[in-house]
């Protein structure tokens, strides 16, 4: 037991590790779910990276354990999640995470959850219990004193099991608060958290809060009661007892368990109180509890008990006829034993058991629902009344009807004044919506408010509000008014192309404001900024009379309903929609289809809703973005990090120092659309010392000054994008193979291509691709899933379709629309498949190009399970069809995909590595007939990059770049010197992360492990290169201990990052090894660990 000195706790808490979680749910939770809780993990590592504990553990620790205790009750995936980011929302311990991003990553139910929780821990004040209370009467008490309490108990139950695991873990770190705050804490959670463990069925959450509170509270009678009733010493003085109904009930052929429940010190300090502080005899403190299989032998083991022990009169309690609210069911009797003391009898059968210790938590261990609580017995507010919750948990009794602007006056008149919207339980509604009981309501303001509109009037319910209202509407000046009036006009002119400031407009409103029955358009100014005429009417009012209007937005989008297809188009204000956001469309009334995001909170009220897409976006296949900077120390690797950050395909990047201290830069870029570019180029120019950044054709790369030398005479020959053809080199066993697999699978199986990432698994694929494409057997559709990543379910069906279409080349086999295909997805992709006369002829070969962003897809009207029972029964019954899936990084996690597990139990395995010698020889020379490699550079590329082709073409890019930028037909040695020198060790991480671990399944804290061992490599393993752990050991202690590092070892082994043999390790590739030892030190990754 810990120590105690004047009510404070000294307690060691324990450590739960993310595998220790996963291991716990991995026995009980499916793969979809245990992914799910990998989601919450990583989100919850981000959150708290960096943060700490005020006793200095790792914040992480904190939620870890919140979902461990109830990991050990069978939790589900959800309520796991929600216990991992309780704490997300604290700004002081976490950061970069909110609402809105748990419910993009793991949907409403979670986020909900997390924001109860949240919740739970600001509602209310603390209302100690009075000494007398009974834990009946305190119930009642916590549901007078607070109603937010009977709110949240019926609408988030969940969410309060969720904040008793948290109390129960934050009891351990206690003591590094002053007893003051400890008090306070111990307070609170004995006044309104114990009773709600109790309402909820909690047994043993109940019994370990009162005991923590009571050692706070009452240091000295607790440990009074913990001296006077040892627990060991009452089990023991019980047993006889015990023994005795044990004989008893076989005897009259019972089967039941029998045991000695231990009370909590707290019970037994309240029941010695009772009695007037007379100890009690330790063979009676603990009731018997008597546990019989089934229901109809509880009343039996009543009678056998009965008979061994006369009863107390009015002692008999029937709680299975009749529960008690928290659904607590079991028979209750007190029987006077020989010596004339008496004992606590408690018969329940195992059902009923389990339900005592888990209460509302017993579904979890497959106890009916039905005999979880209820809570229809909390008081509801009055009759013609509603309760309705402010985010910090505040209560408000409103009228039936009130809407949000009542909401906002009940407040303040103030934030009435100003209100502009309103939140209602997270999303936004119209400010005359009607709350409901129990809604949580944020108001919504801005800081060009103009004031309650006249209109208000007709929807408001209270007298505050009405009176409120019109105060301010007689106070209102027309000057005032009016200028509010044009700034609400002019806003929605420019959403329509308009400028109300032009001579054009200004005309026309003068002749618009006298139609509309205004005597001047100053007149309708005012009108508009008293909310008495609607900005949007006028505009109307405008187009219709005749002011022309370009309603055709820059961006444009292609509606997919024939009957709005040819209509003019607006993007929404509210949202603001961009490519590639997923969108609907919205007809106005004067025929104008408005472009909302699918997700936008305005669009969830609109009827119909239209669906579209965004047009074919042109892009500029090849480009260059030309820089001009004051040289400073980490330019490059600012420019490199953006230009990382914005997940875009480079294919060069070269940098100059110039004579007079500038630095110019050209980057080569290509497939971007025009908006990605311009905003790229925006960042770039806001990078300190960056003068000048533009874009430019490859072939218009004219220096910046006439110091630059930065024209290029020859197309570099060596790429980083996926190649085929006479640009394809090596490969060719393992093409075969490949080719040998697929026409081995038998019905049921696929292959599997996987390696490290940017090994040329794609290129290998892009060149079978190639070689099988005229063949006569098989007719391949290759998807990529990195294009699809966020994409709707549908369109991943229909790019399969169209790949499989462009494949035919055959006029009668045309891919549906997309509209059409919304409307039964599966249905068009069964039909396709089987009613297409070329598909039949031939084996149908998908393959899944960096599979594992299966996941990503937005599931719409066919689930990605659905999709997956139809491809295997296609692939088992059929034999017409096979799939490859193709991904990057370990092994072991591409196999825990559970998006393709259907087909990645019984997978053909290839891994693809890194070339061959002579394979890597001719991808260096044979690109560049017009350099020539010195022998020793050749040598020493393959020796840096071990064959890795993507960085053999990076580093003879650069190579060949410098060569013909002084037109040097030759690489020597002492140029590859200087690449290595002055170029490549400024070379942003985004070239190297994924060698830690980055887009490799592996979670933000392992990615960080990962990196401090590889530092710690690199700067140990010097020219020798070889290493074993002890070394390493004393380099990342105390941040990693010896097992942690063994295992960040191993797994950077299977990313093949490094290499093992038998208990020793190096860096695979030396380039890497150079390039961390100018850019990570241990030191410097510590500290990034820590925020």
């Amino acid at each position: 037991m810990p120590a105690y000195t004047a009510g404070i706790i000294m307690e060691t808490p324990t450590v739960v590790s993310p595998e220790d979680l996963l291991r716990r749910t991995a026995v009980y939770l499916t793969p979809p779910d245990q992914n799910r809780v990998k989601i919450a993990l990583s989100l919850a590592e981000a959150a708290h990276h960096g943060r700490f504990r005020l006793d200095n553990s790792p914040y992480i620790h904190h939620p870890l354990a919140v979902a461990d205790q109830l990991a050990q009750c069978y939790a589900p995936a959800d309520v796991l999640a929600a216990a991992l980011l309780h704490d997300v929302l604290k700004k002081k311990y976490a950061a970069d995470v909110t609402l809105a991003d748990i419910d993009a990553a793991l949907g409403e139910t979670v986020a909900r959850l997390v924001d109860t929780v949240a919740c739970l821990g600001r509602y209310g004040a603390v209302y100690p219990a009075a000494p007398d209370e009974t834990p009946s009467a305190k119930m009642d008490a916590l549901a007078a004193r607070m109603p937010w309490a009977a709110l949240i108990l019926q609408r988030e139950p969940l969410a309060v099991v969720i904040k008793l695991a948290d109390k129960v873990h934050n009891f351990q770190s206690l003591h590094v608060l002053s007893a003051e705050r400890q008090i306070a804490f111990a307070t609170g959670v004995r006044g309104v958290f114990v009773p709600f463990a109790e309402r909820l069925g909690l047994r043993r959450a109940k019994q370990a809060l009162e005991d923590d509170a009571f050692r706070v509270l009452q240091p000295e009678e607790y440990q009074e009661m913990e001296s006077r009733y040892p627990v060991a010493a009452r089990q023991e003085a019980a047993a006889p007892l015990r023994r005795q109904i044990e004989a008893q009930l076989a005897a009259a052929a019972v089967s039941a368990r029998v045991f000695s429940h231990s009370r909590s010190f707290y019970e037994i300090y309240q029941l010695e109180t009772a009695v007037e502080n007379r100890q009690m005899p330790l063979h009676v403190v603990d009731p018997l509890i008597i546990v019989p299989p089934n229901e109809a032998d509880c009343y039996r083991a009543l009678g056998v008990v009965h008979s061994l022990w006369p009863p107390q009169l009015g002692k008999m309690w029937d709680y299975i006829a009749a529960p008690k609210p928290n659904a607590y069911r079991a028979l209750h009797s007190r029987v006077r034993l020989p010596d004339d003391t008496w004992l606590q009898l408690v018969i329940r059968d195992e059902a009923m058991q389990v339900a005592a210790n888990h209460g509302i938590t017993a579904v979890w261990r497959d106890i009916p629902v039905t005999v979880s609580p209820t809570f229809a017995d909390w008081r509801e507010p009055p009759e013609g009344q509603i309760g309705v919750l402010t985010p910090d948990g505040d209560f408000k009794m409103l009228p039936e009807g009130a809407t949000p602007i009542d909401f906002a006056y009940a407040i303040h008149s103030g934030l009435g004044h100003q209100c502009t919207g309103a939140m209602v339980n997270g999303r936004q509604v119209p400010l005359d919506t009607p709350l409901q009981t129990g809604d949580v309501v944020r108001i919504l303001t801005g800081k060009a408010s103009v004031g309650p509109s006249p209109d208000w009037l007709a929807s408001v319910k209270t007298s505050r509000a009405r009176q409120a209202i019109r105060r301010w509407l007689k106070l209102q000046k027309p000057g005032d008014a009016a200028e509010k009036g044009w700034s609400l006009l002019d806003q929605r002119l420019r959403l329509a192309g308009m400028i109300l400031a032009s001579s054009e407009v200004l005309q026309q409103l003068d002749e618009t404001a006298r139609r509309m029955g205004y005597a001047s358009r100053n007149d309708l100014f005012v009108a508009i900024g008293l909310r008495r005429r609607a900005a949007a009417e006028v505009v109307k009012a405008l187009q219709e009379g005749g002011t022309a209007v370009s309603t055709r937005p820059a961006l444009q989008a292609t509606v997919l309903s024939l009957d709005n297809a040819n209509l003019p188009q607006q993007l929404a204000a509210c949202c603001r929609p961009q490519p590639p956001d997923p969108i609907v469309g919205y007809q106005t009334a004067r025929g104008v289809v408005t472009i909302h995001r699918a997700d936008c909170a305005t669009a969830r009220r609109l009827r119909p809703v239209i669906q579209a897409d965004w047009s074919h976006i042109q892009t500029d296949p090849q480009f260059e973005i030309h820089i001009q900077a004051i040289d400073r120390r980490r330019l490059v690797q600012d420019i490199a990090y953006i230009i990382g950050e914005s997940n875009i395909n480079m294919t060069s990047f070269h940098a100059d120092q110039m004579p007079d201290g500038s630095a110019q830069m050209v980057i080569g870029l290509s497939d971007m659309p025009p908006w990605q570019r311009d905003r790229l180029l925006n960042r770039l120019r806001r990078v300190p010392e960056v003068r000048r950044a533009e874009s430019r054709s490859p072939t218009n790369a004219a220096a910046f000054s006439e110091q630059s030398v930065m024209a290029r005479h020859f197309e570099n020959p060596y790429t980083l994008r996926p190649v085929t053809g006479e640009s394809f080199y090596g490969r060719r066993q393992e093409l075969r193979a490949l080719i040998d697999n697929l026409r081995d699978v038998r019905p049921g199986e696929a292959v599997l291509l996987w390696g490290p990432r940017r090994i040329g698994k794609t290129s290998l694929l892009r060149e079978f691709q190639q070689q099988v494409i005229n063949s006569e057997d098989y007719l391949l559709a290759f998807v990529d899933m990195q294009r699809l990543s966020g994409r709707s379910t549908t369109m991943f069906l229909r790019d399969i379709i169209k790949a499989l279409a462009a494949a035919v080349a055959d006029e009668r086999t045309r891919p549906p629309s997309l509209s059409r295909m919304k409307r039964d997805p599966l249905g068009y992709f069964r039909g396709f498949l089987e009613n297409s006369p070329p598909l039949q002829e031939r084996v149908i070969v998908i393959i899944l190009d960096e599979f594992q962003l299966l996941s990503s897809l937005q599931e719409d009207s066919v689930t990605l399970a659905d999709i997956n029972r139809y491809l295997r029964s296609l692939i088992q019954h059929r034999g017409g069809l096979s799939i490859i899936f193709s991904g990057g990084g370990v092994l072991d996690h591409l196999l825990a995909q559970p998006e393709a597990s259907f087909m990645l139990e019984v997978a053909r395995h290839q891994k693809v590595d890194c070339l061959d010698a002579a394979a890597a020889r001719d991808l260096i020379v044979r690109p560049a007939p017009r350099i020539q490699y010195d022998g020793a550079v050749v040598d020493r590329l393959l020796a840096l990059t071990a064959g890795h082709p993507y960085y053999l073409q990076w580093m003879c890019g650069e190579l060949v770049l410098q060569a013909d930028r002084v037109q040097r037909p030759f690489v020597r040695p002492e140029h590859l010197d200087d690449l290595l020198a002055l170029w490549a060790p400024f070379q942003g991480e985004q070239f190297f992360n994924h060698l830690w671990g980055a887009s490799t399944g592996f979670t933000l804290r392992q990615q960080e492990m990962g990196k401090l061992a590889l530092a710690a490599a690199a700067a140990h393993a010097g020219e020798a290169r070889w290493f074993d752990l002890a070394e390493l050991a004393n380099l990342t202690a105390p941040h990693l201990d010896e097992t942690q590092l063994w295992h960040v070892c191993q797994d950077l082994v299977k990313m093949d990052t490094l290499t093992k043999s038998e208990d020793r390790y190096c860096i695979r590739m030396p380039l890497f090894q150079l390039w961390m030892q100018a850019n990570y030190t241990v030191e410097r990754v510590v500290k990034e660990m820590r925020g």
